[in-house]
């Protein structure tokens, strides 16, 4: 799975809500159990984040998500399950905030260029 490939796929998901708030592993991961569901029964599902911008570093154009409200957001991620073997994504939603992200969030996006896969 690369960032082009998986922007598509969530340019082709459609409507994703976004959600401002400070940006932290806590968040993601709470995201993602309480999704629990979805990976159980779906051995294909992979859980993922694509920043499109951390700190104001820009990583992947995620086309279709965020609009002139979070234009000045300084990190924007998109958090999902995407299925490797269909190619969509099942579900997805946007974090957008100005507040500084979590130190974990910064270096982990950083290392994969923006593209962090969860296990």
């Amino acid at each position: 799975m690369d960032p082009v490939t998986l922007a598509a796929a969530i340019f082709a998901f459609g409507y994703i809500a976004v959600v401002i708030i400070a940006i932290t592993v806590e968040i993601i991961t709470e995201w993602f159990r309480a999704r629990g569901k979805i990976k159980a029964e779906n051995t294909d599902a992979i859980a993922f984040t694509l920043a499109e911008r951390i700190k104001n570093k820009d990583y992947a154009k995620v086309s279709g998500v965020f609009g002139p409200s979070q234009a000045s957001a300084s990190t924007r991620i998109v958090q999902g399950l995407f299925d490797a073997r269909t190619g969509r994504v099942l579900d997805a939603r946007a974090l957008a905030s100005s507040r500084e992200p979590g130190a974990q969030v910064v270096q982990s996006h950083a290392t994969g260029r923006g593209l962090v896969v969860y296990e």
